[in-house]
């Protein structure tokens, strides 16, 4: 997707542009028997335009209609197949980047995957979207079946993608001291976030329960929280293995964190000191922002 468009593909982009900048009614058409290009390309323009109908034509039928974008069809001035990008799915997605940021970075590589299957190239994903299709059609679904589990997940990857931006936002204000971040205000912040701003180990009071989690740095570096074990089994915590994490409840297996033996102060009272004491060892080190 890296590749400098071609004028023909520029030609399709504006033409998908222009119908997307038109007020409704709009329709979507793409071919019956829907393959994967089909169904995704429809799936993602009926989530860009949730009003506009959708068609299921012969895969000869000439797009001319200016309300009518026809995806994955050769044939009319309004329709859009996508040939020198691999797949009109792939060809959408690049048009999203211009105008949708969010978009483009949630689907690129599904557009990469469909650019290369539906081009005749082998692709090695471990769920490849082709084969969705042919197991829905397997459950005895019907193109507008497909066609709906398709926008399900396009509109899910797309809600997700989302949300991964406003919480990297969120992880921005996040306080850190002494390479301890603390959240306890119920936000949904992916640790990983806080971890890029800087922070070893994070600390969680929420509705499920209380828990402590340490970055990829520490335990690549030998430092896991089964150095905790001892004060915090005891207190029925569960400390995994592999030391990344601890926990009194999770999302999995609730529990009442104003059970779990110590309070969100006495978490990051020890939780501090155990990595400090990493600190001063001298196998670690951590920087203040």
């Amino acid at each position: 997707m890296a590749k400098k468009p071609t004028t023909a593909t520029k030609k399709e982009i504006e033409l998908f542009h222009t119908w997307l900048a038109t007020e409704d009614p709009l329709s979507i058409a793409t071919h019956l028997y829907v393959d994967a290009d089909a169904v995704f390309s429809a799936a993602l323009l009926s989530v860009l335009k949730p009003d506009a109908q959708v068609l299921f034509v012969p895969a000869d039928s000439e797009i001319e209609d200016t309300r009518t974008l026809g995806v994955d069809i050769s044939n009319g001035k309004q329709a859009i197949k996508g040939l020198d990008v691999g797949s009109a799915f792939g060809l959408l997605v690049i048009g999203m980047k211009s105008i949708d940021k969010p978009v483009y970075r949630a689907l690129r590589r599904w557009a990469h995957q469909l650019n290369l299957t539906d081009s005749g190239e082998g692709c090695r994903d471990g769920v490849v979207l082709a084969e969705l299709v042919k197991a829905w059609r397997s459950l005895g679904l019907g193109d507008e079946g497909c066609f709906e589990r398709a926008k399900e997940l396009v509109a899910g990857k797309i809600k997700t993608e989302r949300s991964d931006n406003k919480q990297k936002q969120l992880a921005k204000s996040v306080k850190i001291t002494n390479g301890v971040a603390v959240i306890s205000n119920g936000s949904k912040i992916r640790a990983a976030h806080v971890f890029n701003q800087g922070a070893k180990i994070l600390v969680r009071e929420s509705e499920v329960g209380h828990s402590l989690m340490i970055s990829k740095q520490l335990v690549k570096k030998g430092v896991k929280l089964t150095e905790l074990a001892p004060l915090l089994e005891k207190k029925d915590w569960f400390v995994h293995p592999a030391g990344f994490i601890a926990c009194y409840g999770s999302v999995k297996s609730p529990k009442n964190f104003r059970e779990s033996g110590f309070n969100l102060q006495e978490i990051v009272r020890f939780a501090t000191t155990w990595l400090l004491s990493h600190v001063d060892s001298g196998s670690i080190k951590i920087h203040t922002r």
